[in-house]
């Protein structure tokens, strides 16, 4: 998609200026005139096919940014300390938003007299992981801002308004919050 929307790009921008040559080049543009109120006018009227075009882009440009800025606002922003561990307690594997994952859990708390563990803490989160093959998607962005998720072997396509740190945050509150809710249906 960025590919075409670039190729699209340098192709009008090579015929608007192609046009600019050809049409206008032939007629100077006197810059006396500029500083009246009415050749100015009369300027922006002559030259409206460049000029609309012009705006176009630009308009076209801002959207894009906002666009972008807008997904990016979205995001979990990252941890400023990480946290490194060897061992952990349990390994579950999970579904989530069309991937495969793999979290690794500490157990805060068990039960006394039956061991069972109570609370869980989701210490890291491997992925994610195309649904059809278990290979590790590879991340890109998309001409607005948009996250896209290929699978290097199968072609496995996904589009997300999350990136991968995102999703594994969601997902880690996901587990924690299913985990705690079965302790509670439990009880």
């Amino acid at each position: 998609m960025i590919k075409s929307m670039k190729d699209f790009t340098i192709g009008v921008s090579a015929s608007l200026f192609a046009t600019f040559l050809t049409t206008y080049f032939t007629s100077p543009i006197d810059l006396k005139s500029i500083t009246d109120l009415k050749e100015l006018k009369a300027l922006i009227v002559n030259y409206k096919f460049p000029i609309y075009w012009s705006v176009f882009f630009i308009l076209f440009s801002l959207l894009r940014i906002y666009v972008r800025r807008r997904i990016d606002k979205l995001q979990t922003p990252l941890p400023m300390v990480a946290f490194i561990g060897n061992s952990h307690d349990m390994k579950f594997k999970a579904d989530y938003q069309g991937f495969k994952w793999e979290a690794f859990v500490d157990i805060k708390q068990r039960d006394r007299i039956t061991k069972e563990a109570i609370d869980i803490h989701v210490s890291k989160v491997d992925g994610p992981y195309c649904k059809n093959d278990y290979r590790k998607m590879n991340e890109s962005r998309a001409f607005f801002g948009r996250y896209k998720y290929k699978c290097p072997k199968c072609g496995y396509k996904q589009i997300h308004l999350k990136s991968k740190w995102t999703l594994r945050s969601e997902l880690e509150d996901e587990l924690e919050a299913d985990y705690r809710n079965k302790q509670d249906v439990v009880s």
